[in-house]
């Protein structure tokens, strides 16, 4: 094997949930309760039905649980629905490899179907979030290609760990995940589709596959990042990897959201929702807000994209719409699931609000950005003169400026409330918050297939 894939698969072997620091389990167990919450909300959105209805019916030795059907499916595709789920409010975590726990499901998934405990399901979320991450920080550039590249082999480290692979299975796994799996960024520019909640899913379940297949035998290529028209000659410039050292550890170093939202809003949301206050909003004249670079780029028309941007046609794009989300925040004091109504999309009066919004990049605010610092100007003019303004750097749910654990259970009782009644979700709640204790997830499961019964 080639020298990144053996660091890739050193580091695998070397994961212990016991060995691992007491703040970065709590972070795994954060992270999987805020993931759960999001799928919750997210279960019944065309993208996830539309997932259920191609993979129902499907089995094999290994099954796993899908949020709202009372049938257990094939391992991969109950990954895949979940993880549609889970990302469908544009709601779940965000790192510097994209939206780190869209491979959530997939371990649990995982899991579930091994009977593995709480303690494996640590051990897999970690190590996945590490090598996803680990990854994205040393590409020295992504080019056109989308954040699955990463997630794949992220989950093939984190199954790899939860069903105990050997070395040479885990080298396989890896190899298998990464080689037929190169996605393109264009699911996030321009108009967005049903794809944006899918892509990552998407790419897990394929490295859920290929990790299987490893399982049960099946060798790949052995060099896939430095071989002949692998990795580092057809997609990204060769780089050192270096996983486990950093600290602290990925998933401490990923963000949680307080808003729907794509994340490069997150910091323009919340300060519109403070401004907001006492202000005359019919008399509002403009609003200037000034970002870095990503933000400006990902969703303030920065690419060629404006129209796009300021007359958004599909959730999808809403989302990813700075000036979509300025104006809504505006409005209504906060985004949530009624944001996204089809009518809002056509609203004169929410449109007109957003043809008094520019958005620009700013060369001072992009020096101080980061993978994940977003700083972030605000100016509201109003008819009469009156000026009101902030900059601020980082969102609620960043490591720097972070959601408490009351938030977080506060944000996923709020999602999980349409989807269960209130004592078991209640005990769902405390079923994740007790994950590393759980010796199986069976509990958890049976919650995941009752999501939306009567």
């Amino acid at each position: 094997m080639d020298t990144t894939l053996e660091r890739l698969v050193d580091f695998v072997d070397s994961v212990e949930t016991r060995h691992l620091a007491p703040q970065t389990v709590e972070q795994v167990v954060r992270h999987v309760v805020d993931t759960v919450g999001c799928g919750a909300g997210g279960f019944r959105s065309e993208p996830a039905a539309i997932a259920r209805s191609v993979v129902e019916g499907t089995g094999g030795p290994l099954v796993a649980s899908v949020y709202g059907q009372p049938e257990k499916i094939l391992v991969d595709c109950a990954g895949f629905v979940n993880g549609a789920a889970n990302r469908y409010l544009d709601f779940n975590d965000f790192g510097s490899s994209g939206h780190p726990s869209d491979m959530i499901a997939v371990v649990l998934a995982a899991a579930e179907a091994t009977r593995a405990g709480g303690s494996e399901v640590v051990a897999g979320v970690y190590t996945a979030y590490e090598v996803a991450t680990t990854l994205a920080e040393s590409v020295p550039a992504t080019g056109g290609w989308d954040q699955g590249i990463f997630s794949s082999l992220g989950v093939a480290a984190g199954l790899a760990r939860v069903f105990g692979l050997s070395r040479q299975q885990t080298a396989n796994a890896l190899s298998l995940a990464i080689v037929p799996s190169a996605p393109l960024k264009v699911t996030r520019y321009g108009q967005l589709s049903e794809w944006k909640a899918a892509a990552v899913p998407h790419a897990s379940m394929t490295a859920s596959f290929a990790t299987r297949l490893a399982r049960a035998g099946m060798t790949g290529p052995p060099e896939p990042f430095e071989g002949k028209f692998g990795l580092f000659e057809q997609v990204w410039e060769p780089f050192d990897l270096r996983l486990g050292s950093a600290v602290p550890s990925a998933i401490e170093r990923s963000s949680l959201k307080r808003f729907g939202a794509c994340y490069w809003g997150q910091v323009a949301i919340d300060i519109v929702t403070r401004l907001r206050v006492g202000l005359d909003l019919e008399r509002v004249e403009s609003i200037e807000v000034v970002t870095c670079d990503s933000a400006y780029r990902a969703i303030g028309g920065g690419v060629g994209d404006h129209d796009a941007k300021w007359r958004p046609s599909t959730r999808e794009t809403a989302d990813h719409s700075m000036p979509f989300l300025v104006a809504s925040a505006l409005r209504d004091g906060a985004i949530g699931e009624a944001t996204y109504a089809d009518e809002r999309l056509s609203d004169r009066r929410l449109l007109a609000v957003m043809d008094r919004i520019t958005v620009t990049g700013r060369d001072d605010l992009t020096a101080r950005s980061t993978r994940d610092r977003c700083p972030t100007s605000v100016t509201i003019t109003l008819s009469d003169g009156t000026v009101v303004e902030h900059e601020q750097d980082f969102p609620r749910g960043h490591p720097a400026n972070p959601m408490s654990d009351s938030e977080v259970a506060a944000k996923f009782d709020d999602l999980v409330s349409e989807a269960l009644p209130a004592a078991a979700s209640a005990d769902l709640s405390g079923q994740l918050w007790d994950l590393p204790a759980l010796s199986s997830l069976e509990g958890i499961a049976a919650h995941f297939r009752s999501f939306g019964a009567d």
